[in-house]
């Protein structure tokens, strides 16, 4: 069992991973090729929410 110091720091690497995979999905978004920048978005949403119910369930 994790402490609760240990969920907030994995919380925030969570979120800090998620704003760059976002702000990389934009700029993809932008630069002329939608489906990878969709998919990278779609993709970083999904293992984040993941990873963070498995952390919560365990």
């Amino acid at each position: 069992m994790i402490n609760f110091l240990e969920f907030v720091v994995f919380i925030l690497f969570c979120l800090y991973v998620l704003k760059d995979a976002i702000s990389y999905g934009i700029y993809e978004y932008k630069n002329e090729n939608k489906f990878g920048g969709v998919s990278v978005i779609v993709f970083s949403l999904f293992s984040v929410i993941l990873s963070v119910v498995a952390l919560c369930i365990s």
